[in-house]
């Protein structure tokens, strides 16, 4: 395949990091399993976060960095046309890092990059569920007006609103692939 050992091991150490991986002694990799409770802390957690992280945003931003928030959900809007779910999952991601750029909060930065990983594979979780890409993005023109009106509890409630929403589509995917193996 073309690849050494040593990048090898890195990635797993990494995939180890982001708890994707657990490495057990005379057995190797091993995929971890998220429970349902973890599935619902990542997201009580993450609806926490980032509440706090458009709340900021929407007091700190400036216009031109809100143009370009509206510039990405517009991207997003797009690749929803197209229905490509893993597009969707990478703009949404920076949706989300290009309001923690401007905001430059450490800790909420580092809290949330440690659960990045689990976000990413519990979105398209979420986004595989029946009419739930169409909701969200109704829930998402809800953040981006209240951001651009400059209304930050408007913002964090809409935000907090989706993050629950997409919480429960994927706890409802979770439940079905739990009866399904």
């Amino acid at each position: 395949m073309g690849v050494s050992r040593t990048m090898i091991r890195e990635a797993l150490r990494r995939l180890e990091a982001e708890k994707l991986v657990r490495v057990e002694p005379r057995r190797g990799p091993e995929v971890v399993r998220l429970s349902r409770k973890q599935v619902a802390e990542i997201y009580e957690i993450r609806a926490i976060l980032e509440a706090m992280l458009v709340r900021r945003f929407t007091e700190m931003a400036s216009d031109q960095d809100i143009a370009q928030l509206r510039t990405i959900f517009e991207e997003i809007i797009r690749a929803d046309e197209n229905e490509n779910v893993y597009d969707l999952v990478d703009l949404m991601k920076r949706f989300i890092e290009h309001m923690m750029r401007v905001v430059d909060h450490e800790l909420i930065s580092d809290i949330h990059q440690q659960l990045i990983a689990r976000i990413s594979v519990l979105r398209v979780l979420s986004m595989s569920m029946p009419g739930r890409i169409q909701s969200s993005m109704g829930e998402l023109t809800d953040v981006i007006e209240a951001i651009e009106r400059r209304d930050a509890n408007a913002a964090a409630e809409s935000l907090t609103y989706y993050v629950r929403n997409a919480a429960n589509a994927a706890l409802a995917r979770f439940d079905a692939t739990q009866t399904d193996s």
